[in-house]
C-alpha cells in the first residue's frame, strides 16, 4: 500500500473516532489464547460468561494476524511512524473494535465493564496486542501434544494437514509458553485442570479477571459442563472417545513413523510442558 492511502487510512479512521466513539475503546480486553484442540472453545466460553463481559464468542484469528504485522511495521519505522506511536496503536484497537464488537450490536454497553474473544497468538502478536490493548489480560491454555495431535488427526477441519504439520503446528507454540513466563498478564492454563481440578482453573481465571479490575463470577465454570466438538479417531470406540483416560492412549494407534516424526518434532517441547511420552 503507498504511504498516501496509509495516511488516508488512518485519518479516516482518526475523524472516524472523533466524532463517534466506540463505547469500548478504553475497556480492557480479556483473551482466550491457545492450540486449537486444546481445550480454547471452552475456555472462550468461560470468559464469555461473566455478565460484566461483551463476548465476539467464536474462533477468528484476525487479531493475530493484523497484531503481528503491526509489531513487525513498528519494529522496522519505530517513532518515524507518520501519525505516531501511540496514535497508530489506538487506530489498530479501533478498528478491531469495530469489527468485534460493532457498536450496532451492543444497545447498552454501559452493563459491560470488559471484551472478550479467541486468538492464537505467538509473541510477536502478543507484543502488538499489548501495545493496543495496555489493558490486557490473556488466558494461554495448553494440552499434551499426543492429545492435540490425535485431535487434530480427526477433526474434520484439520483433516487436510499431514501428520507432521500438526506435529510443528503444536511444538513451535513453545515460543508463547517461554514469552509467558516474563509477562504477568498472561496466565497460563492446563487443560488437565478443566477435567481434574476445578479449583485451580478457577484461580487462574480469578486471577487474570482480577488483573483487568473484574471479580470473579461464578457463571464462568459453567461450560466446563458441557463438550464442544468431540472427536473420535479411527478405530476407536464411542465410549474410549467419550473418556479423557482413553483418549490419551491414542499415541497406541499411530504407525512407527509417526511416533518417531512426533519425538523429533515435539519431543522437547513436551519436555517443557512436563508431558511424558509413554513409548520411550
Amino acid at each position: 500500500m503507498r504511504p498516501s492511502k496509509v495516511m488516508a487510512f488512518f485519518q479516516f479512521k482518526r475523524n472516524e473516532a472523533i466524532f463517534s466513539e466506540h463505547p469500548f475503546l478504553d475497556s480492557p480486553l480479556i483473551l482466550a489464547s491457545g492450540v486449537g484442540r486444546s481445550g480454547t472453545t471452552v475456555l472462550r466460553h468461560c470468559l464469555a460468561a461473566h455478565p460484566k463481559v461483551a463476548s465476539y464468542n467464536h474462533e477468528c484469528n484476525y487479531i493475530h494476524h493484523l497484531m503481528r504485522a503491526a509489531n513487525l511495521h513498528m519494529e522496522e519505522v519505530g517513532d518515524s511512524v507518520p501519525v505516531g506511536r501511540r496514535e497508530f496503536w489506538r487506530m489498530h484497537r479501533r478498528t478491531l473494535l469495530d469489527l468485534y464488537w460493532p457498536t450496532a450490536n451492543w444497545r447498552t454497553p454501559e452493563e459491560y465493564s470488559a471484551i472478550s474473544t479467541y486468538s492464537m497468538l505467538d509473541p510477536r502478536s502478543a507484543i502488538g496486542l499489548k501495545e493496543a490493548f495496555p489493558r490486557l489480560a490473556i488466558c494461554y491454555i495448553i494440552r499434551n501434544g499426543i492429545e492435540v495431535i490425535s485431535s487434530y488427526q480427526s477433526f474434520r477441519g484439520f483433516k487436510e494437514m499431514t501428520f507432521e504439520d500438526v506435529c510443528k503446528l503444536w511444538a513451535l507454540r513453545q515460543d508463547m509458553l517461554q514469552y509467558q513466563s516474563s509477562r504477568p498478564h498472561i496466565f497460563l492454563c492446563r487443560y488437565e485442570w478443566l477435567i481434574r481440578d476445578t479449583p485451580k482453573f478457577k484461580q487462574t481465571l480469578e486471577s487474570a479477571f482480577q488483573s483487568i479490575g473484574l471479580e470473579f463470577n461464578q457463571a464462568c465454570l459453567a461450560p466446563l459442563s458441557k463438550r464442544f466438538h468431540p472427536t473420535r479417531f479411527a478405530g476407536e470406540s464411542r465410549h474410549a472417545a467419550k473418556d479423557p483416560k482413553q483418549r490419551s492412549q491414542r499415541w497406541k494407534l499411530w504407525s512407527d513413523e509417526q511416533r518417531e516424526t512426533f519425538v523429533r518434532i515435539c519431543g522437547e517441547a513436551m519436555t517443557h510442558h512436563q508431558y511424558e511420552i509413554p513409548w520411550l
